[in-house]
């Protein structure tokens, strides 16, 4: 066998493990349109954002530090929640209150 061949086997393995630990979103958490605040607000009760509140309390802290929902507008926020979602490992109905506590409080525009 090659030198070259027996460097590249091991490179791609560990490139395939690696890409293999990297959440992907759900097709529900990609598939989400950017909605407005009027549309979130309509959709979700208090109980529900303020539930969306608490898991973004509790599950973004172990990473960073929290945003202010105000800090950015929806489009924003829906752009950075398709990735952090994953990583926070929260499922679907969890990543989706989350977002709705989100957008509900973000930046008007």
């Amino acid at each position: 066998m090659s030198n070259k061949i027996k460097i590249a086997v091991p490179i791609a393995m560990i490139v395939g493990l690696l890409a293999g630990c990297f959440p992907k979103a759900s097709t529900v958490i990609m598939s989400l349109p950017v909605e407005s605040k009027e549309q979130i607000i309509a959709r979700y009760d208090e109980r529900q954002l303020q539930e969306g509140k608490a898991i973004f309390a509790s599950r973004c802290t172990h990473c960073h530090g929290l945003k202010d929902p105000a800090s950015r507008d929806a489009a924003a926020w829906n752009k950075i929640l398709k990735r952090m979602i994953p990583m926070a490992k929260l499922d679907d109905a969890q990543g989706q209150l989350v977002r709705a506590y989100l957008l509900a409080n973000s930046e008007d525009k």
